[in-house]
């Protein structure tokens, strides 16, 4: 199935798109049954929680993809290294091959350095950016806690930001960073790209709108203003692999150049917007199924679409899984974009007075 198809199914796009979210109308209710019943025995305390020695601060989200939580979950990342604080990522790794946790180091000096069991499909694709691309120390596992624990007996760590965590509720957090991106309303999954019901909202502390801030605000109403902010993703340059070591070109290279576009990623629209932001003919584009693991055979096909271009543009987490294979020298870049925040120094004192409460046990 086309990666689009399911965007098409939930905003209920031509005959086949209405037939599709009728069928999967039942599924979607069976699964709201089992997200009740699993948040109720964990409001409960029915399902056992387990806490790590320091501060646990969760970056997530109600829907599917787009809504810009790996981002966000760096910009926290730095923002809090910048006043001090030792950050590590927990991560989960989404379709990963493996099972065992992977400990990530960081690359150095701007190269990428892969070590044994490194490759970004056995720790998976967003967690090996983010450590060999934006140089993060970063856990990979399913189980949360444990690879925690494991980071804790390699280094010491003041603060572990949990991607991708507002699900992850064997966890305890002690703070919930909710993203909210351009899906005000909709259902649940399959029938909509809802991982849970809109009341769950009241579980988060403080909010992050990257989407339309008109979409939520009726359901954002009950919650205190000071809580809710606004970010939006946006370009900075433009990366390559040159003899090993990542080198960054300025925006403007796009200005004027023809484009193949090439993406993983749930929701390449806003990727899409960047490039025509800066000018870039983009003369066509390339989809695979979000968190895609290229083959041999896509990478002869991008070759071939790339012939009559000038640049083949990727993303940031795709990039790496394709420079393994030989493209034409200064044509394969990744487009490097950053979380930026209103306000966000008020959102990252939030975030550090939680930090300083689990120091100080309260």
């Amino acid at each position: 199935m086309n990666p689009s198809w399911p965007r098409r199914v939930w905003e209920r796009q031509g005959l086949l798109g209405r037939l599709l979210w009728t069928l999967a109308l039942p599924s979607s209710f069976l699964y709201l049954l089992a997200v009740e019943v699993r948040n109720l025995l964990y409001s409960r305390e029915w399902l056992p929680v387990k806490s790590l020695p320091c501060a646990v601060i969760s970056v997530g989200n109600l829907t599917v993809g787009g809504t810009g939580k790996t981002p966000t979950a760096l910009w926290l990342g730095h923002e809090l290294s910048r006043r001090g604080f030792r950050v590590a990522i927990l991560s989960r790794g989404y379709k990963r091959r493996q099972r065992a946790p992977h400990l990530l180091e960081p690359g150095q000096d701007q190269r990428l350095v892969l070590r044994a069991g490194e490759d970004p499909s056995e720790a998976g694709d967003e967690p090996m950016m983010m450590a060999k691309v934006l140089g993060q120390r970063v856990g990979v596992g399913e189980n949360r806690y444990e690879v925690g624990m494991q980071l804790l007996g390699r280094s010491e760590v003041d603060v572990f930001v949990l991607d991708d965590g507002f699900q992850h509720r064997q966890l305890k957090r002690d703070l919930d960073l909710l993203l909210l991106g351009s899906n005000g309303g909709g259902w649940l999954l399959p029938a909509g790209p809802f991982r849970e019901p809109s009341r769950a909202l009241g579980r988060a502390d403080l909010y992050l709108v990257t989407g339309s801030l008109a979409e939520w605000q009726p359901l954002l109403a009950g919650h205190p203003k000071d809580a809710v902010f606004v970010g939006a993703l946006k370009p900075t340059g433009l990366l390559t692999l040159e003899r090993g070591q990542w080198k960054e070109y300025p925006l403007g290279l796009l200005d004027r150049s023809k484009i193949l576009a090439v993406s993983a990623i749930a929701d390449p629209s806003a990727f899409y917007r960047m490039i025509h932001e800066w000018e870039g003919e983009l003369v066509d584009t390339m989809e695979f199924p979000d968190h895609h693991s290229y083959s041999a055979r896509d990478w002869q096909r991008i070759n071939r679409a790339a012939r009559n271009v000038d640049l083949i543009v990727t993303t940031e987490k795709d990039i790496l899984k394709l420079v393994r294979f030989p493209f034409a020298k200064e044509k394969l870049f990744a487009l490097r974009v950053e979380m930026v925040v209103e306000n966000g120094a008020a959102l990252v004192q939030s975030v550090e007075e939680a930090i300083r409460s689990k120091r100080e046990g309260v």
